[in-house]
């Protein structure tokens, strides 16, 4: 799968709730493995949302502070753990395309490379670490997780644009894995592009990512009739988090507890 070889369809990022965007990702993995869609980069803002990975403990959550804080929880049908959304404070994507029998590492080096070059581009000092997750002086500030079969891969990540608040993070997740004392190993751990770099405007940042993946080799798009109807199907099951029931206690992206990391990964 080379990204040379593809005209990608770039869909730009609009406010959405979390059970359309994991119903988009699941509509499009599943028409790239057919041939039905092309593949596609699509950029996410999220309604306020927790999202965790299929094999992730829907107790992993403090699903009542959730509850109250107004924040929507979702599965996905990929790994990874749970991610806090913050609308326009964060910019999500996923890369949808064929995978051709490409396994996970080639897969995050590939794309997690292309991803490192557009944040190098902007000016940001990023390392990658643990093959998916970002780093700047340090502190993590993005991180990775992919969804793969023998016909279609979704690599999704975030990328933190303002600071997401530790005590927020802390707070909506079961007390039985987090307290106040990770408030500080959190702040610690955590940066974003705000913090480290001003200048850099969120138009600046995905306009370059979208350059970068695609190698230019794009055309701005959006889902077809077709396709949007098939999410409103698909919709209705992402509204229901327990659509599958996850036993993995994995805890945050951005401090893990439970489960060893790449355990249960892309299941």
């Amino acid at each position: 799968m080379s990204l040379e070889e593809k005209v990608w369809r770039v869909i730009e990022p609009r406010l959405r709730d979390a059970a359309e965007i994991v119903a988009i990702d699941d509509v499009l993995h599943r028409r790239v493995a057919e041939g039905r869609s092309p593949p596609t980069l699509i950029f996410y803002h999220w309604e306020p949302s927790m999202s965790i990975g299929k094999p992730q403990a829907y107790t992993d959550l403090n699903v009542e502070a959730c509850r109250e804080r107004g924040i929507q929880i979702v599965r996905t049908p990929g790994g990874g753990r749970a991610v806090l959304h913050l609308g326009v404070k964060d910019i999500s994507y996923s890369v949808i395309a064929p995978s051709n029998g490409l396994t996970h590492l080639q897969i995050y080096e590939q794309f997690c490379k292309r991803i490192a070059q557009a944040l190098e581009k902007v000016g940001l000092p990023v390392e990658i670490d643990n093959i998916n997750d970002f780093y700047i002086n340090g502190k993590k500030v993005s991180g990775n997780a992919l969804r793969l079969d023998n016909r279609a891969v979704t690599q999704h990540g975030i990328i933190l644009y303002e600071p997401h608040p530790p005590e927020l993070m802390v707070e909506l997740m079961n007390p039985a894995l987090y307290s106040e004392k990770d408030i500080p190993e959190l702040k610690a751990r955590l940066t974003s592009i705000r913090e480290v770099a001003p200048q850099i405007t969120m138009k600046d940042l995905i306009t370059t990512l979208r350059e970068t993946l695609t190698e230019g080799k794009y055309v701005l798009g959006q889902l077809t009739d077709e396709e949007k109807r098939e999410v409103t199907r698909t919709r209705k099951l992402y509204q229901n988090p327990n659509w599958f029931k996850g036993t993995s206690v994995r805890g945050l992206c951005w401090l893990s507890k439970g489960e060893p990391r790449g355990s249960l990964r892309g299941r």
